[in-house]
């Protein structure tokens, strides 16, 4: 059974597709290829997940690691998820409270994903805890600028009057499906 979408949805699917491909390509590649053979021995599973971190920033509390590097990888993990929180609404329907379970979904995929590469091919990325905590932290900030943006959306176009055709039809009509019902009511009065 073929569903037919609007451009408008067609080219936000397409721009968060995009995204994707960008997120896939930064935090899962490039994946080493294992010189000895395709299998892993038992040492080198048990190597892989004595790797994991479970303790939350961690790291913090290394002497030797410097702070520009710790901010430079908070900001980078938190960075790399807004778009999704910020773009997913245009392309599905969520519930505000099912962001947060989005949020540590997103997280965890990406961190999971690293952790079975890594049993593939030995250790390559590190598997922390951490990053799941900051890659939900982005894609529940990008939620948030989304809401503020959805919400500044409808204002503007209600104040001036703003004809809606096309791209800006669909915009609106996300924006519009986000908002509390009082704020939606206000706004058409």
């Amino acid at each position: 059974m073929s569903r037919k979408h609007s451009p408008s949805y067609l080219f936000f699917f397409s721009a968060f597709y995009v995204y994707l491909l960008i997120l896939v390509s930064v935090t899962i590649f490039p994946i080493p290829l294992p010189d000895a053979g395709i299998f892993l021995t038992k040492q080198e599973i048990t190597f892989v997940l004595s790797h994991i971190n479970f303790v939350p920033f961690k790291y913090l509390s290394d002497p030797y690691v410097d702070p520009h590097i710790i901010f430079r990888e908070i900001f980078q993990n938190i960075l790399l998820t807004i778009p999704f929180g910020f773009g997913v609404s245009f392309i599905a329907q969520f519930k505000a409270r099912d962001f947060l379970w989005l949020a540590i979904v997103v997280g965890l995929t990406i961190e999971i994903a690293q952790l079975v590469i890594s049993l593939g091919v030995g250790v390559y990325r590190t598997v922390d805890i951490t990053d799941v905590l900051l890659n939900a932290t982005g894609v529940l900030l990008g939620y948030g600028i989304f809401r503020i943006f959805a919400c500044l959306y409808l204002k503007i176009t209600h104040r001036f009057d703003i004809n809606h055709k096309g791209l800006l039809t669909y915009i609106h009509n996300v924006a519009s499906q986000t908002q509390p019902a009082e704020l939606s009511m206000s706004e058409r009065m």
